[in-house]
Formats: structure tokens, sequence, C-alpha cells
């Protein structure tokens, strides 16, 4: 393979990432806006096609679970609904919206009862004084939850260990529109100038191929042209000769 047959591989290649990544980026922007625009109140979970996501906000889930989390994480839920509610189990982590509080807690069910669930923080369940005992009657009311299934919007999926405190800029007045609107903005800007460098370059060699046709249709008039002026010549120099042979 030649240098120039590299070099233009390379630049494909490239190209081809290139994009990619922006269609990726792009992707990523519309589905975050879109989830984000969903939320009406504040108890809302931002979500799409049944998947949120929400930033961790204390450190009452930090534990050695498997599946525990800490403060400053971003963990992943799936919406459930009255269906789903009925086939969770004890040690599903939920998620519901404190109205005392005023804003979502995560803990994981120690407990189910015909309407409500008892959940406590891995952090409280790890100290033998403060776990919550399903048979015992002098559990600390200040160290689990009691929470009525209705109230209970989604369970754990995932998480993304560290990316809570990137999360909760996203979602500032601020951090929304630097991150999310002016990236997507510039994107789009990007991706119109090319399209419009694409159409342009193709409309050109469009142009220059029909000159070139043009210029080649030309020549061959111009051909056709001198070869019928040398066939005039021709045919008057016959002439000519036949009347001299008759004179003679």
């Amino acid at each position: 393979m030649s240098v120039d047959a590299k070099k233009n591989t390379v630049k494909t290649i490239l190209s081809v990432a290139l994009n990619v990544f922006f269609y990726l980026v792009i992707l990523f922007l519309l589905l975050f806006a879109i989830a984000n625009m969903r939320v009406k109140t504040q108890a809302d979970i931002p979500n799409i096609f049944g998947r949120g996501f929400l930033s961790v906000q204390s450190d009452s889930m930090m534990g050695n679970e498997k599946d525990s989390f800490d403060e400053g994480d971003m963990i992943f839920v799936k919406m459930v609904k009255e269906k789903d509610i009925a086939k969770l189990e004890v040690g599903d982590i939920v998620t519901w919206y404190d109205i005392n509080r005023k804003a979502f807690n995560t803990h994981r069910i120690v407990k189910i009862g015909d309407n409500y669930f008892i959940t406590q923080g891995d952090k409280a369940a790890a100290d033998p004084n403060l776990k919550y005992d399903p048979e015992g009657e002098d559990n600390n009311p200040n160290y689990y939850e009691i929470v009525s299934k209705n109230d209970v919007k989604a369970v754990h999926v995932s998480t993304w260990k560290g990316a809570g405190k990137a999360l909760d800029f996203l979602q500032s007045p601020i951090g929304f529109p630097l991150c999310i609107v002016l990236p997507a903005v510039l994107i789009l800007i990007f991706e119109s100038a090319v399209l419009v460098r694409n159409v342009i370059r193709y409309n050109n060699a469009k142009m220059e191929a029909k000159f070139k046709q043009g210029k080649v249709e030309d020549l061959s008039l111009l051909e056709q042209e001198r070869e019928k002026i040398r066939k005039e010549i021709l045919e008057e120099i016959k002439k000519e000769k036949q009347l001299k042979d008759e004179e003679k």
C-alpha cells in the first residue's frame, strides 16, 4: 500500500470515528435532556424508557454488600409499577420520595408487610446495635423507615462510582446549559457546517463533470466539422480534376 493510500485510510478511519463519537454525544445529550425535561415535580425521578438516575447525597448506604454505594456515587434505577412492587424481596434496594426531607431516599428492604416495606441503610445495618431485627421489638426507630408500597418509585439496578457530583453539576442551573445545551448547539453547528461543505463539494464536482463533458462534446463537434470540411475540399478537388480531364 502506498503512502498516500495509507494516509487516506487513516483519514477515513478518523473521520468515521469522529462522526460516531459526535453522534453518540448528541444521543447522550438528547436522552439526558429528555429525561430531565420529563421531571415536573421534586418527587419525579429523571428517567427515559423506564430507566432513571440519581446522585447519592448521603453515606447511609455505605457498606460491605456487593451493591452498596456511597455519597457522591450515581445510581441507576428501574421505575416500578404496581405489578413490579409485588415482586420485590427482602434485600432489594428501593427508592421513594421522603416528604419530610423533601428528597429521595434509597435504602434496602429488610422486612415486607402487607402494605408496607421496612427499609434500612447499609451503614446502620453494619452496626450490630443498630441493625434491624425483623423478629425484635426494640429496634431503634431512628435507624429504619416504614415505607408504604404505594410510595416506592424505583428499584436500584447499578451504580456508577463517583459520578454523582458530576450529575449534580449537570442538573444545576449553570451546569445544564453549560455542559448540555452549549455542546449540543456547537455540535449541531459543526455538523451543519460539514454538511454545507459536503454539499458545496458535491455541487462543484457535478458542475466540473458537466463542464468536462461539455468540453468533450464540443471537441467532438469540432472534429466532426473539420471532417466535413475536409470531405468538401476533397470533393471540390475531385470535381476540378474531372473537369480538367474532360477538357483534354
